[in-house]
């Protein structure tokens, strides 16, 4: 078996059991709460869920617009396309076993098909990943200082004041390797001798090349502080997603109660990057969250569902227009091989 086939198996493997024991998790929190008092919630919202749909594009919008950013000079990655991009990366993170990065390679697939240079649609998906996190470091800092004013709970403090302290030297690390090391580069290396020669890179170009544009895009410095505000304008707009939620479920909380539960829920669903969908992961951190503002895990669990609710009837439609895409684009391939084929002969 080939070194790439047996990491495949291994990490599809991985993902399966990470699933399996998130889904587990999900049910017996689900019951242990209450199925019939979860079902009250939800039935209390009933088709109102729907509303969450529109809603949603408004933080999506808001980001959208500093992935445009970084774009520019790109006239055929116009807004409306990007945003359709940007739903297809969410759909394919939260919903498929792709450890929330196969969505943004996906991204660079779709951009450079639309006429993007390779190296510049990645190049500009890595920033932008890496300025998201860069946001919602701050977002969850945001969190622990409303959690420090408004809630009592010191236990649950000193647990966000060590998760921020042990993922910051991992950001700046990964910062520096992207403007002095050329990550790319060395990523290439390390693959090609893992996967015996083959360039999973090859789709983004020379990785060279790629590296110079990162460092091209971080030089602007103070230029890319538009890109932070942004997203951390659709972060504030995700917190007021997450407190029309808790309105539609007839239980609605103050807007820093909503930020909290936003931030801290963000920071942890990336954290557990491995489990797909962040089954378990999710339900148990807003069980945990809800708890130190007074929110019971009934209620919780009726957020959760209600989240993964819109996750669904929003992500499908947008896989399966991604589906019909990629339909469209292989039958176009396979017209022109047919026709090269009649015009050899």
């Amino acid at each position: 078996m080939k070194a790439a086939d047996l990491l495949k198996r291994k990490g599809n493997l991985l993902f399966l059991a990470a699933g399996l024991l998130g889904l587990s998790l999900s049910v017996f929190l689900i019951v242990q709460a209450g199925i019939s008092g979860i079902v009250k919630l939800l039935v209390v919202a009933g088709w109102g869920l729907l509303w969450l749909l529109p809603f949603h594009l408004l933080p999506q919008s808001l980001d959208v617009l500093s992935w445009r950013w970084l774009l520019r000079g790109e006239a055929r990655a116009h807004y409306w396309f990007l945003l359709w991009v940007a739903l297809v990366r969410e759909a394919v993170n939260g919903l498929l076993p792709v450890a929330r990065v196969g969505g943004d390679l996906l991204g660079v697939r779709l951009l450079t098909r639309h006429g993007v240079p390779g190296y510049i649609a990645g190049a500009s998906v890595m920033v932008e990943v890496t300025l998201t996190l860069l946001s919602q470091f701050a977002f969850t800092l945001a969190g622990l200082m409303v959690l420090s004013y408004e809630v009592s709970d010191h236990h649950l403090q000193l647990d966000v004041v060590f998760l921020l302290a042990s993922v910051l030297p991992l950001l700046v690390v990964f910062i520096w390797m992207q403007r002095h090391w050329g990550l790319f580069t060395i990523l290439q290396m390390l693959m090609k001798k893992l996967l015996g020669g083959k360039d999973l890179l090859a789709l983004m170009g020379d990785p060279q090349c790629l590296d110079t544009e990162i460092r091209r895009l971080y030089a602007r410095r103070w230029g890319l502080l538009p890109v932070n505000f942004w997203q951390l304008a659709s972060l504030l707009a995700g917190t007021a997603e997450v407190w029309f939620t808790f309105w539609l479920l007839g239980h609605p909380i103050p807007f820093w109660a909503a930020l909290l539960m936003e931030s801290l829920g963000q920071a942890l669903r990336s954290m557990a990057f491995l489990v797909p969908g962040g089954l378990g992961v999710q339900e148990g951190g807003f069980i945990l969250f809800g708890s130190a503002i007074g929110v019971g895990p009934d209620l919780a669990l009726a957020f959760s569902l209600a989240r993964r609710f819109r996750e669904i009837v929003l992500g499908i439609p947008v896989l399966l227009s991604w589906q019909v895409l990629e339909g469209h684009h292989i039958h176009l391939q396979w017209r022109q091989r047919a026709g090269n084929e009649e015009s050899v002969s």
